[in-house]
């Protein structure tokens, strides 16, 4: 009589195991559904957009900014147009970056888990 209980313990510890591994399996198959989303068309669009936009607005400030310097404080050996469009590349492309690398952190975050 003492084997059948014995058995039936083995049996749910077998039980409770198939059940995690299921369970695995489908919040792995959630993850890769996630993710798939995330890297859709629409979402490359985004990012291929915040990259102009970040570039683009920081260039446009700043070459007008070194204009207007130029007007009305010129100096003759100084442009101010190509220093400040410089600068606003510059600003733009660490912006960029530092956006780029949140995504990334962000989507190894959600991976882990």
């Amino acid at each position: 009589m003492e084997q059948p209980k014995i058995q039936k313990k083995e049996s749910l510890k077998s039980d409770k195991q198939m059940l995690d591994t299921i369970s695995k399996k489908i919040s792995k198959h959630e993850r890769e559904e996630k993710r798939d989303k995330r890297f859709s068309s629409l979402r490359f669009l985004y990012n291929f957009g915040l990259v102009g936009w970040g570039i683009g607005v920081p260039v446009i400030i700043m070459g007008y900014v070194g204009y207007w310097l130029e007007q009305n404080y010129p100096i003759k050996y100084i442009s101010w147009s190509l220093y400040f469009l410089l600068g606003g590349l510059l600003m733009g492309m660490m912006n960029v970056y530092r956006s780029i690398k949140k995504e990334q952190e962000k989507l190894n975050r959600e991976e882990q888990f």
